[in-house]
């Protein structure tokens, strides 16, 4: 991949992470209106969300110290990161409706 794929895929990554940290606040701001238990089990898959976000940030993390002899296997890596915590994030918000 060449240095502007790279730094594109850096990029967007940044983009799509940055993003979802702002979804993530406002869910956040959301346990309030469940009740105990219901708010207990929000807050408990609440944390296990930034758990796989942080994981994801320490793999985009190595993406971007990886010289060009790791990059591919660091590329997807990360992007096999993203798509768990994409899709821990799509359940978290269909299970809390």
């Amino acid at each position: 991949m060449s240095g502007s794929n790279q730094n594109e895929f850096i990029s967007t990554m940044k983009e799509r992470l940055d993003r979802l940290d702002e979804e993530i606040e406002t869910l956040k701001g959301r346990a309030d209106r469940f009740e105990a238990e219901a708010r207990k089990e929000y807050e408990n898959r609440l944390h296990d969300l930034r758990a796989k976000r942080r994981e994801t940030q320490r793999h985009f993390d190595e993406l971007r110290a990886a010289g060009k002899e790791k990059w591919q296997q660091v590329k997807d890596e990360t992007e096999h990161a993203w798509k768990a915590l994409g899709n821990s994030f799509n359940y978290f918000k269909s299970h809390f409706k």
